[in-house]
């Protein structure tokens, strides 16, 4: 027997609620007939899904493992919904960014601000997000652009390249290496080293310097590469960091260049098989042009 989507209903519903009679109400339907939906489902999956006793309906153990698939493509539905509906009572563009927290604030101070007051009836969703999470997303068409880290052939997925910088180091004015002119892959050695997580571009480059030399951080500090200003502020260690974020940060610290080299490349990506509509065309430039300023 295949799969119904009123027996899937009934499934959620019943999950959802607590019991057939409150399940029934939400479907329109009789409890009989919520009661036959749920006996079909179950044969149908070849799963025996809850206990019965006088009191009604007890999810098994296999039920809420179901109910867990089930409710993420009700969440997918809802989601589709909610889209349609934006769509629907948008009487402008929507645009959906998403963008890796280096870059969030050339979005939010520089870009956006105009472009909203040009277009005011625009609908804006900005998300900030890991260059994984991004390129996800884009790949599924849910961002019209992602501005990431990385390299230029991502996952497929038309990139355009904005800039390239290297890493640097950043510490407090007070730290011992502040006068020092550049801060090498030995340094992270002797001093407590503020460092990205391990699924960014960046500390991926960063550990296989460290490999190559046969160098080991003690003691590292793993956070966001915002925080790695922060806690490099409060003179905690050293930070190593992509340009952009140390040279728009508000922390008290210093720059200085890191050696050996780790250049980050900084991208914008787009849909597959999907045209650039003139605003994604804009906003990708002036974040160019934005990249090019700082550097």
């Amino acid at each position: 027997m295949k799969i119904n989507p009123r027996q899937v209903e009934a499934f959620h519903k019943v999950i959802l609620t607590g019991g057939m009679t409150a399940a029934a109400n939400m479907m329109n339907i009789t409890q009989p007939a919520v009661s036959r939906l749920i006996r079909d489902f179950e044969y149908a999956v070849d799963l025996k899904l809850f206990d019965r006793d006088g009191r009604g309906l007890i999810p098994r153990d296999d039920a809420i493992k179901l109910y867990r698939e089930v409710e993420r493509l009700y969440l997918g539905l809802e989601h589709i919904s909610r889209i349609a509906d934006e769509i629907r009572h948008s009487k402008g563009s929507v645009l959906r960014i998403g963008t890796v927290a280096a870059l969030s604030a050339l979005c939010v101070e520089h870009i956006l601000p105009p472009l909203i007051e040009r277009i005011s009836d625009i609908s804006l969703f900005l998300d900030i997000e890991s260059t994984t999470h991004i390129t996800d997303v884009v790949t599924g068409n849910q961002y019209d652009v992602g501005f990431i880290f990385g390299k230029p052939d991502v996952k497929g997925l038309e990139a355009e390249m904005l800039a390239r910088a290297n890493a640097v180091a950043v510490m407090s004015p007070r730290h011992p290496l502040a006068k020092q002119d550049v801060v090498t892959a030995m340094d992270l050695t002797r001093y407590r080293p503020i460092i990205p997580g391990r699924k960014t571009p960046l500390r991926e480059q960063l550990d296989q310097v460290m490999s190559r030399l046969d160098l080991y951080m003690n003691n590292p500090i793993e956070t966001s590469l915002n925080n790695c200003c922060v806690m490099a502020g409060n003179n905690l260690g050293i930070g190593v960091v992509d340009f952009i974020t140390a040279r728009s940060h508000k922390s008290d610290i210093v720059l200085k260049p890191f050696t050996p080299d780790i250049s980050i490349a900084y991208l914008a990506v787009f849909p597959p098989q999907i045209p650039k509509s003139r605003l994604v065309e804009h906003i990708t430039q002036e974040m160019k042009t934005l990249i090019e300023g700082y550097l």
